[in-house]
C-alpha cells in the first residue's frame, strides 16, 4: 500500500456577506433573498500516490492551488470532496517563517517551535546545538527574534523541522531560503531525509531543482491537474508553457498522446519518418513521432523571418526521376519549379516551405517534439509494439562502440536590411567579402519562392571539423566507419522490435527523393 494517496481531492472557499455582517443582518438577507455567496474551487479533483522513498515535485503557476493542496496532504484543513489516507507521521515545513513570536530571543523561540512540532524539552535540549550551528545563528542566540533577517527566521525553522526522521514530508519553497551555500546544505539534508525512507512533497519555483531532486512531477494550473508523472518530460512541457511555445491545452493534448498505446513509435521527424507515419496511418496502424527538436521536420524544418522562407540547417532543393516520389510529395503540397542544376526531371520547393510537407505527411498522426527517445523509453518502456528509430544508430546504443563520423558544416544566418544580397539564390562567395573568408556557399532564401520582403536573409556555410553534438551532415562511409557501423548492426540485429532507417538510422546519404523511397519501401515490407 501507497504510504500517501491522494484520491479526487478538491478544495473550495466561499465568499461572500457572510464575512462582513452580523447574524441579524445575514437573517434579514436572507429573508429578502439579497445574499450572496461565491465559491472558489482551489483544487480540482487532484489524484496521486507516494510511496516510501519517492519525491514528487508539484510545480504550476501563481494560484495554481499548490500551496492549498499541501495543506489538505498535512492535515491542516480537511478536502471538500476526495480524500487523503497518510501512512506514518507526517512533517509539513509550510510558511516557514511563521509561528515565531518576535520577542522572544532565537534560543526561546526554538524551544517554543520544537513544542509546536510535538518535540520534548528533553530532545530539544540534546538537538538545540546542532539546530543553532545548522540554521547557522551561533551569533545571535540571545537577539529578540525581531531582529532576525527573513532568510534568518526561515534558515531556523528549517533546521528545527528537519531534526527528526518523517514518514512523510513536505516542502513549501523551503529549499529557496538561505544563500547559495545554505540551499546547497539544506538539499543535502532532504536527500538524507529522502534516503532514510521519507516519502516527500516539495513545491518550488525552480525547475531545476526540481528535476534534480524529484522522482515524478504534479503539474497544476488554475487549480487542475494538468499531468502527473516523468520528471523530465513534464518539466519540459512546463517550460514551454512558461515560454509561450506551447498552450495549456496543447501540454494536456501532449501528455495524453504520451500516455497512449501505440502500433508504433516513429522516432525522428524529418522526411523518412513522416512518410513511414503517413503509410502505416493509412493503414489503419496507430502512430506517434517524437522529435527532440523543438519543432518537426528535422534538417527540412523551415521558418518565417520577416515574410522570408528560411530552411533552418541548409538550403533544401527537392529533385527526382521518380514520377512514384514526385506524384506522391505532391498529394500533399504544391512546388515551385527551381532549377538547381541536378538534369532530373523535377526539381522545385513546396510553396511556404517543407513545413506544408510535413504537416501533410503527418496530419491526422500525433507528432511531440521537445521529447527524446532516452526520456521517452524512461518513461513510458511499454508505448509501442514497434519503433522506428531514425536518430543516430551510435546515439540509440549509447555510442558503447563509439562514435560515427560526419562531414561538418556551419551556418551563418544574417537578417539584411536591404532588399536583396546577390541576383540568384545560390552563389559563391563575394570576391571582395572580407567579412566570410573561409565561406563556400551563399545561400538568399528569398529567391527559392519569389518572396518579396523589405528584408532578406542570407546563409553563409562553411566547411568545418564535425565533433560529437553538432549538426551531422553526410556520413563519412570510410573503412574505419564502416567497420564501426557493422558493430552497430550487430547489436540492431538484438532488437528486432526495432526499425533502424534513415541516414542517421542507417549511416547512409540520402537525398530528400531517396529518403522518401526508401520509406515507402520499408512500410510495404512491414505490411
Amino acid at each position: 500500500m501507497s504510504i500517501l494517496e491522494v484520491n479526487n481531492v478538491s478544495i473550495r472557499y466561499l465568499t461572500g456577506d457572510f464575512k462582513e455582517i452580523g447574524l441579524k443582518e445575514y437573517v434579514m438577507r436572507k429573508l429578502t433573498r439579497n445574499y450572496h455567496v461565491n465559491e472558489f474551487w482551489a483544487d480540482r479533483r487532484v489524484s496521486f500516490t507516494l510511496e516510501k522513498g519517492e519525491m514528487l515535485g508539484i510545480i504550476g503557476s501563481n494560484g495554481a492551488g499548490k500551496s492549498t493542496l499541501l495543506k489538505a496532504v498535512a492535515g491542516i484543513m480537511e478536502p471538500t470532496e476526495g480524500w487523503v489516507t497518510r501512512q506514518g507521521n507526517v512533517a509539513a515545513l509550510l510558511e516557514l517563517a511563521s509561528g515565531f513570536d518576535g520577542e522572544l530571543t532565537v534560543k526561546e523561540n526554538a524551544y517554543l517551535r520544537g513544542a509546536m512540532l510535538g518535540y520534548t524539552r528533553k530532545f530539544m535540549d540534546e538537538t538545540y546545538d546542532e539546530i543553532i550551528a545548522f540554521a547557522e545563528l551561533q551569533d545571535f542566540q540571545d537577539r529578540p527574534f525581531k531582529q532576525l533577517s527573513s532568510g534568518m527566521k526561515s534558515r531556523l525553522a528549517f533546521a528545527i523541522a528537519s531534526m527528526v526522521q518523517p514518514d512523510i514530508l513536505i516542502l513549501d519553497e523551503v529549499l529557496s531560503v538561505g544563500d547559495g551555500a545554505f540551499r546547497k546544505k539544506s538539499e543535502a539534508k532532504m536527500k538524507e531525509i529522502i534516503a532514510g525512507g521519507a516519502a516527500t512533497i516539495l513545491v518550488s519555483h525552480s525547475l531545476g531543482q526540481v528535476e534534480e531532486l524529484c522522482t515524478k512531477v504534479l503539474w497544476l494550473e488554475h487549480g487542475e491537474q494538468i499531468a502527473c508523472g516523468d520528471t523530465a518530460i513534464l518539466c519540459g512541457l512546463y517550460q514551454q508553457y512558461l515560454d509561450k511555445t506551447i498552450t495549456l491545452d496543447r501540454a494536456k493534448a501532449i501528455w495524453a498522446s504520451l500516455s497512449g498505446h501505440y502500433d508504433y513509435l516513429i522516432v525522428g521527424s524529418g522526411l523518412y519518418g513522416c512518410t513511414f507515419a503517413r503509410e502505416m496511418a493509412d493503414r489503419g496502424k496507430k502512430c506517434l513521432v517524437i522529435d527532440e527538436r523543438p519543432q518537426l521536420g528535422g534538417n527540412v524544418a523551415c521558418e518565417d523571418m520577416d515574410g522570408v522562407t528560411v530552411h533552418k540547417y541548409g538550403a533544401h532543393i527537392f529533385h527526382t526521376d521518380s514520377e512514384e516520389v514526385w506524384n506522391y510529395v505532391n498529394r500533399f503540397v504544391s512546388f515551385v519549379p527551381y532549377d538547381g542544376g541536378y538534369g532530373e526531371a523535377h526539381q522545385g520547393i513546396p510553396k511556404g516551405g517543407y513545413n506544408g510537407l510535413v504537416e501533410g505527411l503527418l496530419k491526422g498522426v500525433p507528432a511531440v517534439t521537445g521529447v527524446s527517445w532516452q526520456m521517452l523509453r524512461s518513461a513510458f518502456p511499454d508505448i509501442a509494439d514497434r519503433v522506428l528509430y531514425t536518430g543516430a544508430i551510435d546515439g540509440f546504443f549509447e555510442y558503447s562502440e563509439g562514435h560515427l563520423e560526419y562531414d561538418g558544416l556551419k551556418i551563418e544566418l544574417e537578417e539584411l536590411e536591404q532588399e536583396y544580397y546577390q541576383e540568384g539564390a545560390v552563389a559563391a562567395p563575394k570576391e571582395d567579402d572580407e567579412e566570410h573568408t573561409g565561406c563556400t556557399r551563399v545561400v538568399e532564401y528569398k529567391h527559392f519562392l519569389d518572396e518579396k520582403s523589405k528584408k532578406t536573409v542570407v546563409a553563409f556555410e562553411y566547411p568545418q571539423e564535425w565533433l560529437p553534438g553538432r549538426m551531422m551532415c553526410r556520413p563519412v562511409r570510410n573503412e574505419k566507419n564502416m567497420a564501426l557501423y557493422g558493430k552497430y548492426l550487430t547489436l540492431a540485429a538484438e532488437r528486432p522490435e526495432v526499425i533502424f532507417g534513415g541516414r542517421l538510422g542507417e549511416y547512409r546519404y540520402y537525398d530528400m527523393d531517396d529518403a522518401i523511397a526508401a520509406a515507402l519501401d520499408r512500410a510495404a515490407q512491414e505490411i
